[in-house]
């Protein structure tokens, strides 16, 4: 079910988590870098959406829940980071148990290192972008930030991802 058809849908809370549990799942994972904790944040997510789910079933639970889920992995990414916690887990890991073909050269491209080297809110603003498919306004909202921010954590982590593959090949 698309994101399209869950606005559009009455949808049970159980059959909002069926519906977007998997895509959910993959854009954690890219978020942390690690399967075990990005299932622990969407579970935290799914209870938040589910205490107000009343309230969010009219509108856009997906859009929240990308939020929260966000806002959680951002949290975790800096709290990892004060504790020099050493992720696990790769962008072949999640395609691997998403069911899906494996990405072309994903597990040992350069690629995975440089969005793990981002920072917790370009990487963000990367996985939202170009994963999520979201505009440049959807990110913001996801967020809570100006346009102006979104462009600019774009640049930044597009430059640095850049200058990594270009090292890599080198």
């Amino acid at each position: 079910m698309s994101a399209q058809e869950i606005r559009g849908a009455e949808l049970t809370f159980e059959e909002f988590v069926t519906a977007t549990a998997g895509r959910l799942l993959r854009t954690a994972v890219f978020l942390v870098y690690d399967r075990h904790l990005a299932e622990d944040l969407l579970q935290i997510a799914y209870e938040r959406v589910a205490r107000r789910w009343r309230r969010l079933s009219g509108g856009n639970p997906e859009a929240y829940t990308r939020r929260v889920l966000v806002n959680l992995a951002i949290d975790e990414n800096k709290r990892r980071a004060r504790l020099r916690d050493t992720p696990v887990g790769s962008v072949a890991d999640v395609e691997r148990l998403a069911g899906a073909s494996p990405v072309p050269g994903a597990a040992g491209d350069g690629l995975d290192e440089g969005l793990r080297a981002l920072p917790p809110k370009q990487r963000a603003v990367v996985v939202l972008r170009y994963w999520c498919d979201l505009s440049e306004q959807e990110i913001a909202e996801t967020m809570g930030v100006s346009r102006g921010t979104v462009k600019s954590h774009t640049s930044r982590a597009m430059a640095a991802l850049r200058e990594h593959m270009g090292e890599g090949r080198a």
